[in-house]
């Protein structure tokens, strides 16, 4: 007798993305950054717009548990934004004084990537389905989880500023006792529970409904590779 496996709504969108996800990985901004050989300023500006962006995220979250109609959903996506408002235990805030960066007076603004990849997502909040929702914003934290996972084997990063980075996104990585610390496990669960919540609100949705948070993936996972690539061009707006 035959067993019929289920494939979760979360793991199609991964798969339609993962093409993407590769070109992340070759793009030469995260192979120089393995290599310890990404400028410094390069990394420093990906970090003023990377801190721009997650404003835009905490807000994109909020804004779907605002529309969502179950209450149990609402206090998790609540729950999920509550670290973002201040970043105490963020890379970024670790590192900022070594940057010369000041994330209580911001004094630069989005790239043309940044905006456009933020409206995105608030517009699929405040105009989509839950689920599409979601979908717009999943692969934030996916990316960043796969981009740690691949960077973290091998040697480290000769730059312990970068390999910092790469061993903050990493998923599971276990620390020098053998043990994977506290925040990252939490972290861990935290995007599995977020992955979880997008396949209960798609295990009801229509064909049509499931098409277009498809499309709201894949741009997004676009996004996240142009969000790279500006960076390495230290590109502005063009006019």
């Amino acid at each position: 007798m035959s067993v019929v496996t289920s494939i979760r709504p979360s793991e199609r969108l991964r798969a339609a993305a993962l093409p993407v996800w590769q070109r992340i990985i070759e793009h030469p901004y995260i192979r120089e950054l393995k290599a310890g050989t990404l400028p410094l300023e390069t990394f420093r500006g990906y970090v003023q717009q990377d801190w721009l962006y997650l404003q835009e995220f905490m807000r994109t979250v909020a804004v779907i548990a605002s529309r969502c109609p179950d209450a149990q959903q609402v206090k998790f996506l609540l729950t999920w934004a509550e670290p973002l408002v201040n970043m105490e235990y963020h890379f970024h805030r670790k590192h900022a004084a070594q940057l010369g960066l000041d994330f209580d007076h911001i004094t630069w603004e989005m790239n043309e990537a940044n905006w456009a990849y933020t409206r995105h997502m608030l517009a699929a909040a405040h105009t989509g389905s839950t689920a599409e929702a979601l979908a717009a914003l999943l692969p934030c934290p996916c990316v960043y989880s796969y981009v740690g996972q691949k960077l973290i084997e091998g040697a480290p990063s000769p730059e312990p500023m970068y390999a910092d980075w790469i061993e903050f996104y990493a998923p599971g990585h276990v620390d020098d006792a053998g043990t994977v610390p506290p925040a990252l496990r939490a972290r861990d669960r935290r995007i599995e529970a977020m992955q979880e919540l997008y396949d209960q609100t798609a295990a009801t949705a229509d064909a049509a409904t499931l098409a277009r948070c498809e499309r709201n993936y894949l741009i997004s996972s676009r996004y996240e590779w142009w969000f790279w690539d500006t960076a390495y061009r230290r590109a502005t707006w063009p006019v």
